[in-house]
């Protein structure tokens, strides 16, 4: 039995990816085998988005849903209202995906949204804003939470839309 070890690219080894045909600007494995051959190693690729809306809230303590998405016009609609979210003339574009997040770290804001293609798994990555906040106990049972409402076209259907520095254990709801 062979085993392989991932390692962490080069800056060169990155330059030469970035420079070959198989790469884009946008897509880097982030390890490669032992050997030097990156095929079967994780591709992250961006992904452009538009945020549609961006609010802090409070939420049950229940709910352990960190995102909700969907690929058609009338359920996307429904969420907008459902989430007190006012966008005229709003439309969904074949083959994009509407999604809210919803991050229990209000301090963190919504970077970028990121494909793993290895995995067939899109997610959003927040980092922290540096704002910080005096807020009052938000009530019996509740909690506060960032909602950030977003348009993007994935690569493929993905399989699952996460948040990075998510609560461990949240949902994943597609409608």
């Amino acid at each position: 039995m062979r085993i392989l070890q991932l390692r962490v690219p080069s800056r060169d080894e990155i330059g030469a990816l970035k420079r070959s045909a198989k790469y884009d600007d946008q897509t880097l494995p982030t390890a490669v085998r032992s050997d030097g051959y990156s095929r079967g190693a994780v591709e992250l690729q961006i992904l452009k988005h538009e945020v549609i809306h961006d609010k802090r809230t409070t939420r049950s303590d229940a709910d352990s849903r960190h995102s909700i998405w969907t690929v058609e016009q009338a359920t996307a609609m429904k969420l907008l209202k459902d989430f007190g979210f006012v966008v005229p003339d709003f439309h969904l574009q074949k083959g994009q995906v509407f999604a809210i997040f919803l991050n229990d770290n209000i301090t963190h804001k919504l970077t970028q949204i990121v494909h793993n293609k290895a995995a067939n798994s899109t997610f959003a990555d927040y980092a922290d804003s540096g704002i910080r906040f005096k807020l009052k106990f938000a009530g019996e049972g509740k909690k506060y939470s960032r909602l950030t409402a977003v348009v993007f076209t994935p690569e493929g259907m993905p399989s699952h839309i996460g948040i990075r520095d998510m609560v461990q254990g949240g949902l994943s709801e597609k409608q």
